[in-house]
């Protein structure tokens, strides 16, 4: 089906086979002579004398000379600018494949790239923004020799740190913990650290609960629920994490580099390094 598309046709040369042509005023007529200028007809310009006009494509809109043209409907203006504005790929072909003129099909096409490049290097420069205003915090001396990063940690009151937390960011802190949950942040989608354990230590009959995030995840999670570890880390102020089974959860966080493991039933401290998937 065609829709009606009025434009000019008069960039395209027309002939008539069947009739003489004049060729000062390009009269077409039946009898020998013009009956304009009166010429008389050459043998070559006669009717069934004349070479076929090769028809020029029509390569947009005229001045108007009154001939209507029929486009598709996929080819009218109104659907190319909706296709460019929806599906700019599919609008570009049509445009190309339209009767714009070629310079508004090159101005068309520039400004569409223009406009994509852009948004890309936008969503770029905001993502970069934002990453480097919420990059991870982490431990200042993740190279240092277990026993020297140890040797920095210092005891700590538990109610204290919990209280006034923002204080004691980036302090060297060793505590006695009880893992009560293993969790993994859903909605963190870059860092590689994503384990937490929500832990609790008891002091003067009442419980502290903490988030020791695990900074040493390589293959495997060797903590399970019960477990009573010896932490050693950095202050990590309060941090707050999405987990399915518990919703949203914010706690006084710390960043966890070793840990020591205190096996049941025993006073004996197996030293070993907290590692888990992240």
């Amino acid at each position: 089906m065609s829709a009606p598309y009025g434009f000019s046709e008069e960039d395209r040369q027309r002939d008539f086979p069947d009739l003489n042509k004049c060729p000062d005023c390009e009269t077409f007529f039946a009898a020998l002579n013009c009956p304009l200028c009166g010429k008389a007809c050459p043998e070559e310009m006669r009717a069934g004398n004349r070479k076929p006009i090769k028809q020029k494509r029509f390569s947009g809109r005229g001045n108007g000379n009154g001939r209507v043209v029929f486009v598709p409907w996929y080819l009218s203006t109104w659907f190319t600018l909706f296709m460019l504005f929806f599906q700019p790929v599919i609008g570009l072909i049509l445009t190309w494949m339209g009767y714009w003129k070629k310079h508004w099909k090159i101005i068309v096409t520039v400004l569409v790239v223009f406009y994509y490049v852009g948004y890309a290097f936008l969503i770029g420069l905001i993502g970069g923004i934002f990453s480097f205003f919420h990059q991870e915090k982490i431990p200042v001396n993740t190279e240092l020799a277990r026993e020297d990063y140890i040797a920095l940690c210092e005891t700590v009151d538990a109610e204290d740190l919990y209280r006034r937390t923002d204080e004691h960011i980036d302090q060297y802190v060793c505590m006695t913990l009880t893992v009560d949950d293993i969790l993994t942040d859903e909605l963190d989608y870059e860092s590689d650290y994503l384990v937490y354990y929500r832990c609790h230590i008891e002091q003067n009959g009442k419980a502290w609960e903490f988030l020791v995030r695990d900074w040493r995840q390589t293959d495997q999670i060797n903590l399970i629920k019960g477990d009573v570890i010896t932490v050693y880390g950095q202050v990590a102020g309060n941090l707050n994490i999405y987990a399915a089974s518990v919703g949203d959860l914010t706690k006084p966080g710390i960043h966890m580099l070793y840990c020591e493991v205190v096996p049941e039933n025993t006073t004996e401290i197996l030293a070993a390094e907290c590692v888990a998937l992240p």
